[in-house]
């Protein structure tokens, strides 16, 4: 068995020369004992317009919501040797400590994305920037918000790299898409995260699903959206009239029912996950997003079970590390 598994990655390495031309030593070669071939692996096409390269094997892709929520939203999107995170609201100790939990290192981060500029988004951009030397993409409307900020003004301004909404960018074995979206800060983006196999669009923070939106949504298998509020929950709550105006307007929060109604529109059996994010803890329960979202999906004829997951992610903790295969 020691023979066969020396041969086989000789045997890769000299695959990869001939493909690539370079030292193997500059090469990262897969480990061939630890590879998982999901079934659907090889049967997805090469798109074009994608940065992405064929690979020798597939990656492993996964992500893990670290925090949702108003008190801090902070998401990795990678694999188990590198990977993103899109937004940094929450601290680097309690992003250093999630991500271990998981298996994965602050040095195996290749990069933040940030969303907009609202401190639930932006709050460990000093220390990731300074103390880890992690570069920050942004639109540069978010970046002129970060720095105007008294928790942020002072981060490594080097680390900066800006980023134009529509250009791909290639990083960590995967292609990063921003789009814009309507929320109250300047600037705000979403993003579509692809490799070879799958395709993953976030969207939070959003008064409603505009044009640009709905066609990365509609591209994605994997969707991370927003479910906000309950109106009946938010109209008859406790926050002042103001406030009311400002989650419920175009530039504000998506509602459960408003998801629901977008989710039912544009669903497809190929969509493994739906995952519920950015709920408020004053004007919504999960229970009561995932009931609008499945009873929305039922009255459009869709059995979702067993084709896909439905969940909500938790407000202020980490969710499960989902893999997708």
């Amino acid at each position: 068995m020691i023979c066969v598994t020396f041969f086989r990655q000789i045997l890769i390495e000299s695959i990869v020369f001939s493909i690539f031309g370079a030292d193997t030593h500059d090469v990262h070669i897969i480990n061939t004992n630890k590879l998982h071939y999901p079934l659907n692996s090889f049967s997805n096409k090469h798109q074009s317009g994608s940065l992405m390269a064929p690979t020798l094997f597939p990656v492993q892709f996964q992500m893990c919501s670290l925090s949702s929520g108003s008190s801090g939203n902070c998401y990795f999107v990678g694999s188990d040797s590198q990977g993103i995170l899109i937004d940094a609201g929450i601290s680097t100790r309690r992003i250093r400590k999630t991500l271990e939990e998981i298996g994965v290192g602050l040095n195996l981060i290749k990069a933040v994305f940030i969303t907009h500029d609202h401190i639930d988004h932006i709050n460990a951009l000093t220390l990731l920037s300074k103390k880890y030397q992690i570069p920050i993409y942004c639109t540069e409307g978010t970046w002129k918000g970060i720095l105007s900020n008294r928790t942020t003004f002072d981060l490594d301004q080097r680390m900066f790299r800006p980023l134009t909404p529509g250009l791909p960018v290639e990083i960590a074995g995967m292609v990063v898409e921003s789009f814009p979206v309507s929320h109250d800060a300047r600037d705000a983006v979403g993003y579509h995260i692809s490799n070879l196999n799958r395709k993953l669009t976030i969207a939070t923070d959003l008064g409603h699903i505009g044009e640009q939106a709905a066609h990365y949504l509609k591209k994605a298998d994997i969707l991370v959206i927003e479910s906000n509020y309950d109106e009946a929950m938010l109209l008859n709550g406790r926050y002042p009239q103001h406030l009311k105006e400002r989650v419920h307007g175009l530039k504000g929060h998506m509602c459960n029912a408003h998801t629901a109604d977008f989710v039912a529109e544009i669903y497809h059996t190929r969509i493994s996950h739906i995952l519920l994010c950015h709920l408020s803890a004053e004007n919504n329960h999960p229970a009561t997003a995932l009931e609008t979202l499945t009873q929305s999906l039922k009255r459009k004829g869709f059995d979702f079970k067993p084709h896909t997951i439905i969940e909500a992610l938790p407000r202020g903790k980490r969710s499960p590390l989902y893999v997708f295969e």
